[in-house]
């Protein structure tokens, strides 16, 4: 059906009806996925968009598998439809008051914890940069060791006011227009809740507006709607609006240091045009 970074989606077809399939590429802890689990079994009796997980089982080559109610929905999400981007924020705000109180485990660590542990060291890095490499790209280590540094202040920032302050409930922890179902103007369901962790809300609302800026089409009244869309339900403080931005660096920057541990770990090869652009939009961090 689809790959993605993490998954790959079959369509399961049988006699009763249809399923989606999730197969993990990468290992990952049971209990994370019952975690996952789990909030979706509570959300998902708050707030009929959420599609829930109906079962968990591993294969005898130690692949995990997911398997949810298949959902007809069109091929792409349209961030040109106003209508369409407005209720993507009322999606989300209706989401976020669904697990208002929930107190069970979740499947990531708290975004106060991201760049605390398992902290990167540039030597082990270096190992992965050959001289084509720096011909190509010179001011690569640079880049690296920029975005190690900044990785250390997002740290600090987390933890520290204003951000400290900040009330915190699971957060999709992808929220994003691919991990959106849509029927013509309307979201019927909301999938993807791997990387479900506490965080502030803004973690949530920042995600989906660095996915629309990334696009080839985007304009700034797409991030207009969808913000307003949210507010309708579930209103934004002055002090919130003001650290969106920061939150979208923090974004990339996590998943700069993904990148780097699976560089790590052997799961990747290193991304050097994408360690250049994470470096160029997370310089004002500290602004």
């Amino acid at each position: 059906m689809s790959s993605g970074f993490s998954n790959d989606n079959y369509i399961l077809t049988t006699s009763q009806s249809k399923y989606r399939v999730r197969v993990s590429k990468y290992s990952k802890h049971t209990d994370e996925l019952l975690a996952e689990q789990l909030i979706l079994s509570r959300a998902a009796e708050q707030h009929n968009l959420i599609v829930p997980m109906l079962r968990l089982f591993r294969l005898p080559n130690g692949t995990n598998v997911s398997i949810f109610p298949y959902l007809e929905a069109d091929l792409n999400f349209d961030i040109n439809n106003e209508e369409l981007m407005r209720d993507a924020g009322k999606a989300l705000a209706h989401y976020h008051l669904s697990v208002d109180g929930y107190t069970g485990s979740l499947p990531w660590k708290p975004l106060s914890e991201a760049f605390g542990h398992e902290v990167l060291q540039a030597g082990e890095l270096s190992k992965f940069i050959d001289d084509q490499a720096l011909l190509e790209y010179p001011n690569l280590w640079c880049s690296i060791e920029s975005l190690l540094q900044r990785m250390e202040d997002a740290n600090v920032l987390m933890n520290e006011e204003p951000c400290s302050l900040l009330p915190q409930l699971p957060c999709h922890g992808d929220f994003a227009p691919a991990n959106l179902l849509t029927h013509g103007n309307r979201i019927t369901g909301m999938i993807d809740f791997e990387c479900c962790r506490w965080a502030p809300r803004l973690y949530d609302l920042s995600t989906f507006l660095i996915s629309l800026q990334e696009d080839e089409g985007f304009e700034m009244d797409m991030s207009t709607w969808f913000l307003e869309g949210y507010n309708s339900v579930l209103p934004l403080s002055e002090n919130e609006l003001k650290l969106i931005p920061k939150f979208q660096y923090i974004r990339s920057l996590e998943a700069a240091k993904r990148h780097f541990i699976r560089v790590l770990n052997g799961d990747h090869r290193m991304h050097f045009g994408l360690i250049m652009y994470w470096e160029r939009v997370t310089i004002d961090l500290r602004k």
